[in-house]
């Protein structure tokens, strides 16, 4: 599936998936897994492809008692199931039919149904991103790779010495930043059943660095 790039700008992973499926991004309020809604409200930004479902994502570790506020990503059922070996969205009842925008006072908006029970992947705040290039809505790899790893560690591609060795010099806290997040986005490929080989051998290599740079930060610290 070919889409125009909304991501080479600069816009943050949730901002582009949203514009890809033209709603206006929205952060939900807080209420726990136990009393979800049962749809999200979204203002359109154009009256063309709307998404089938919203996830509303949570850590394997929640509270569903708890209210806290859950990562969400628009999405379409039919893409995502090709694109996704483990389900997370149920099939549709009979007679459904897609989510249709509609006129308010405030101006066009739609309801999309929240995928019901509640949603938990090995780590939701690379979902967004994982999600944009998994379903092939951004179509340039080298993107992906940036999001995971500094410029300066990229340039360093093929040598995988070099690239961990770079990243090595990065502060204490954007090291451990990049390294959650890495391996979170490494954990949600794989438990997700991602099928796409080009996102998975980025993932994989991305990870791979950044544990490697670990492994040798660590070896300094004891040295």
């Amino acid at each position: 599936m070919m889409s125009q790039s909304l991501f080479a700008n600069g816009e943050d992973a949730l901002h582009a998936l949203c514009l890809h499926f033209n709603v206006q991004k929205t952060i939900p309020g807080y209420f726990s897994p136990a009393d979800m809604p049962e749809t999200l409200d979204f203002p359109v930004l154009h009256d063309s492809r709307m998404p089938t479902h919203v996830l509303a994502l949570y850590p394997p570790y929640h509270n569903k008692y708890t209210s806290t506020r859950p990562f969400i990503a628009p999405v379409d059922a039919d893409l995502y199931n090709q694109c996704f070996r483990v389900d997370l969205i149920p099939p549709p009842p009979p007679g459904s039919t897609r989510p249709v925008p509609h006129s308010t006072s405030q101006g066009l908006y739609v309801s999309i149904p929240l995928v019901l029970p509640l949603t938990t992947v090995p780590h939701p705040p690379s979902m967004s991103l994982l999600l944009l290039f998994a379903l092939g809505l951004e179509t340039n790899i080298n993107d992906l790779a940036y999001c995971m790893l500094p410029v300066s560690v990229v340039d360093e591609f093929p040598n995988a010495a070099a690239m961990a060795q770079v990243m090595v010099s990065l502060s204490e806290e954007e090291f451990e930043r990049r390294f959650q997040f890495n391996m979170g986005l490494w954990k949600n490929v794989l438990g997700l059943g991602v099928t796409n080989n080009r996102v998975i051998e980025v993932v994989r290599l991305a990870f791979n660095i950044t544990a490697e740079a670990r492994r040798l930060r660590n070896r300094q610290l004891n040295e």
